[in-house]
């Protein structure tokens, strides 16, 4: 597909058809954009459907969007009052979301130049919005953009900044004790007073690049989540039972043996990504020695990047960790019945602002 240009948009249904060389090469060293975290989340949410779109100009791959049939897709928080409406909805018209999978990140990468950057986005949307219509999907989404990726979108597209930013540290250091070394006093006091009380407390910190998920560990994580107010990942389990296919580590604390917190650390293009965190509740100090470990895993692989989500963020700024810039969406209804929906909300926007 063309549209009148020189760019042509092919479409593929899996990574595995698609060569890695020539998918590596266009995303370079850009984190949780590889070919082999691709086939790990085609791997993990196996009840979603991949669709690639491709771009091509004179043979040469110039721009992709990765785009995910979702039906149980986690509601976030915001949601919570539309939630027990939306979902049997998407179960009946799917999402047709552009991300990279399971990472929090964007699903496009799209070319430097911005006369051609805005081309293939159009030729995206317009593929795309096909695709959905094929699928009988209800709402086309492209979720983590930047403000800089502002002003690129079709006019017909919505855009809004969701809460809740993800949080980035970038890696200048040579080792943890590096690290430790380049906080000021009061920060390597804090790290000591943790380490030490949590020894008081008998607190053990292990390594595992295999584990069964068992009841206790989902438990831990499924508390996090309601704790937070957030929908349970339908896809955490798959995670953590392929986690070899990405340079995998997922971290068990303990107390004389008893489970007390879990998390799962992810590698891709040398940078890490948490998830999967799990905690008893009741036990100080095991959040903290579970985010230690994973700053001591990031330095000991020489990873450029650790991007540890929302959330907590007095305590991850104090550890050296930043906003990131991510939290625009953009999104247009599909199937008429959300068409409708969609009308409606901005007229009733509208109302309460006048």
């Amino acid at each position: 597909m063309s549209m009148g240009s020189e760019i042509n948009i092919r479409i593929a249904n899996s990574i595995s058809e698609i060569d890695a060389t020539e998918w590596n090469n266009l995303s370079s060293d850009l984190p949780f954009q590889s070919h082999s975290w691709y086939a790990f989340g085609e791997r993990v949410m196996g009840d979603c459907e991949p669709i690639y779109l491709l771009a091509y100009l004179h043979g040469k791959l110039l721009g992709r969007g990765c785009f995910w049939v979702i039906r149980n897709e986690p509601l976030p928080q915001y949601a919570k009052r539309w939630r027990f409406v939306l979902k049997p909805m998407l179960q009946k018209w799917p999402l047709l979301i552009c991300r990279s999978p399971l990472s929090y990140t964007s699903g496009l990468v799209l070319p430097e130049d911005m006369v051609m950057r805005k081309e293939v986005i159009d030729l995206f949307v317009h593929t795309a919005l096909a695709q959905g219509h094929q699928k009988g999907c209800s709402f086309l989404l492209f979720d983590f953009l930047s403000k800089e990726e502002n002003g690129q979108w079709p006019a017909d597209l919505w855009v809004l900044e969701m809460p809740g930013p993800g949080t980035v540290m970038y890696n200048t250091w040579q080792d943890f004790d590096d690290y430790l070394a380049h906080g000021n006093k009061k920060d390597r006091q804090h790290y000591k007073r943790t380490v030490r009380e949590a020894e008081k407390l008998h607190i053990t910190i292990k390594r595992h690049v295999h584990v069964e998920v068992g009841s206790k560990v989902l438990a831990l994580i499924r508390n996090v989540e309601s704790q937070h107010g957030a929908p349970h990942n339908p896809w955490t389990v798959s995670m953590i039972q392929n986690m070899e296919m990405v340079k995998g580590t997922f971290l068990i604390a303990t107390i004389d043996e008893k489970i007390i917190g879990c998390g799962l650390l992810l590698e891709d293009n040398n940078a890490q990504m948490a998830s999967a965190l799990g905690l008893s509740g009741d036990v100080p100090y095991v959040y903290l020695m579970l985010v230690y470990e994973g700053i001591k895993i990031a330095l000991e692989h020489k990873l450029n990047l650790l991007r540890w989500g929302s959330g907590a963020y007095d305590v991850k700024q104090r550890l050296g960790f930043i906003h990131e810039d991510n939290s625009l969406s953009a999104f247009t209804p599909i199937h008429p019945v959300t068409q409708k929906l969609t009308r409606w909300l901005a007229r009733q926007n509208r109302r309460n602002a006048s």
